[in-house]
């Protein structure tokens, strides 16, 4: 006779999976830890380093571009001086009232002033009627004897020099007569100059003071524009 052994009860699947997600609860929960290698430490030696060394060009490439600002306006810096003479190039006898650029660019006139004793002047006439002449008709007579230049808006190039005003000494009365007042006169004449440079700087110069004064725009010089 064959024994016959009983199977065990099946655990039914519900419970079977119920236990299972039990024991998964009940496992404590491993993490992963990255072993410490150093590379983070060089990474950020690197971004450091590479940030030092963008601030150190930029720095050098703006030291470069004020480097470069400077030499090109030295190169073309403009100066005028102002002049009074009563001797020519060629030794003659001549009044002469000019304005020299001494710089090494062009100068343009953006305004040319004149004043007379500390009494503005407003052009080449009126000059004439503080210095030399009263009467109309001799006025005229003297104005046809002089050679005069406008200033305002006159572009002066390097070591070249404008007048504006001359007057070659006559030989005879009564205009050598007021060739000597004007010759007296030219020593109370005071001029001033606001001009500008290629680019687009602006100084003033005074007869008085050489030295250049550097401005923001050319209504820093007071008085009237001379006119020829």
């Amino acid at each position: 006779m064959i024994a016959r052994f009983k199977r065990p009860h099946a655990i039914p699947r519900q419970r079977f999976l119920e236990r299972k997600r039990l024991n998964m609860e009940l496992e404590p929960e491993v993490h992963a830890h990255a072993h410490k290698s150093g590379h983070g430490l060089i990474d950020t030696i690197l971004a450091l380093s590479a940030l030092v060394l963008s601030v150190a060009s930029m720095i050098i490439a703006i030291q470069n571009h004020h480097a470069m600002k400077e030499l090109v306006t030295a190169n073309s810096w403009p100066y005028l001086q102002h002049d009074s003479s009563n001797v020519g190039n060629n030794g003659d006898a001549v009044v002469l009232l000019s304005v020299a650029n001494a710089g090494v660019g062009p100068a343009l006139i953006e305004k040319f002033t004149v004043s007379y004793q500390g009494a503005p002047i407003k052009d080449t006439a009126d000059l004439l009627r503080h210095c030399c002449v009263k009467d109309a008709g001799d006025l005229q007579t003297l104005r046809g004897h002089l050679i005069t230049g406008s200033m305002n808006g006159r572009a002066i190039a390097a070591k070249d020099s404008a007048n504006f005003l001359k007057m070659q000494k006559p030989d005879q009365e009564p205009l050598l007569k007021w060739w000597d007042a004007l010759d007296r006169a030219r020593r109370s004449v005071s001029t001033a100059v606001c001009y500008r440079s290629v680019l687009g700087d602006r100084w003033i110069t005074t007869s008085d003071d050489f030295r250049p004064r550097q401005v923001d725009s050319c209504d820093a010089l007071s008085g009237p524009a001379f006119a020829e």
